[in-house]
């Protein structure tokens, strides 16, 4: 790369890195210190909220020396398998996670009041240690023992990428497997989601009207209708729907982050040379892209998540410009004694 597509890169992925972790970081910390953000929802938000945080802090700043040294690996060979071990295995569990959110999401309208019941924080849990479980089984043996297997390394001096990325089946497979196969079942649990909505949104006068108010029997016999039911009860479709639109948003981002990697993966198994290292290195950038994105979505869908935001960056903004008077003022007591 030129000089300047250096300094451009290392701008670019600067920024994404602190938008990223700063992002994921006000997620967790949310989670951790909000009583109210306590659901089996929130917590996959939490897990999908690590899982970004960690891609970021992992993947990024190697792929930044990486890039930035004209894609050169100075680190040795088992950190670069420490480093795509990670990689994908994180890339796999943020799709697995916003999977089960979609699923979740779907059984909280079918199920109804029943969903509290069923969906406990024990079945959050085991989802989601599933899901790191399916993360690191799908790729890691391949990139761990993929030239053990076929008897040689595909890979030249000071280049660490994974062995088959030039293997067509087995790149065509995989990209059936972690995006095409994941985006449409997203895709089909959102239209459900949607459908679902609408139809509960359907409701005639009548039985509206049973559903808006409660009935007491008295001793003798008599039927009151009570007071309207409360007010979160009535705009619980509404919530449901934004919920949607949220999800719709996640998926919206996953396709535009995931596709052209993908699309470029097995073009790049079957003809090396039909590709750009560069343009392909920017897609795989694309992928930690939708890292930077997810928690923005978090604050946009959520209130209490906004709140949050709100809250530590302008606690942050403040530190700062108090440690700027500081030593500003430090600054000028120095001259004034010197003088």
């Amino acid at each position: 790369m030129t000089p300047w597509a250096h300094i451009l890169a290392a701008i670019g992925l600067a920024v994404l890195f602190f938008i990223s972790i700063s992002g994921n970081a006000i997620t967790v910390t949310a989670y951790l210190r909000d009583q109210q953000l306590r659901s089996v929802y929130d917590f996959y938000l939490f897990h999908l909220g690590i899982t970004d945080l960690l891609l970021t802090a992992i993947s990024l700043p190697f792929c930044m020396a990486y890039i930035l040294m004209n894609f050169t690996w100075p680190f040795g060979y088992a950190i670069c398998k420490f480093y795509l071990v990670c990689d994908y295995a994180l890339c796999v569990q943020s799709i697995m996670l916003m999977l089960i959110i979609s699923l979740d999401r779907l059984l909280l309208i079918q199920m109804r009041s029943a969903y509290m019941i069923r969906i406990t924080r024990r079945v959050g849990v085991a989802q989601v240690s599933g899901a790191w479980l399916i993360s690191f089984l799908v790729y890691s043996p391949a990139i761990i023992g993929w030239d053990a297997l076929v008897g040689y390394s595909t890979l030249e001096d000071m280049e660490c990428d994974v062995e088959f990325a030039h293997d067509h089946v087995f790149t065509t497979i995989m990209a059936f497997v972690d995006f095409v196969i994941p985006f449409v079942c997203m895709t089909s649990l959102n239209v459900l989601i949607y459908v679902k909505i609408k139809q509960r949104s359907k409701v005639n006068p009548a039985t509206l009207s049973r559903l808006q108010s409660v009935s007491t029997i008295h001793p003798d016999n008599r039927t009151v209708s009570a007071a309207p039911m409360p007010q979160s009860a009535r705009d619980a479709g509404r919530r449901h729907l934004k919920a949607a639109k949220f999800l719709a948003m996640l998926v919206a981002a996953f396709f535009f982050s995931w596709a052209p990697y993908s699309i470029h993966s097995m073009l790049m198994s079957f003809c090396d040379d039909c590709v750009n290292t560069s343009l392909f290195e920017f897609f795989i950038v694309l992928l930690w892209m939708k890292s930077a994105v997810n928690p923005l979505l978090y604050a946009y869908n959520s209130p209490r998540y906004r709140m949050h935001f709100r809250r530590i960056l302008s606690c942050k903004c403040m530190l700062l410009f108090r440690n700027r008077n500081l030593t500003v003022n430090s600054g000028i007591a120095v001259q004034t004694n010197a003088v």
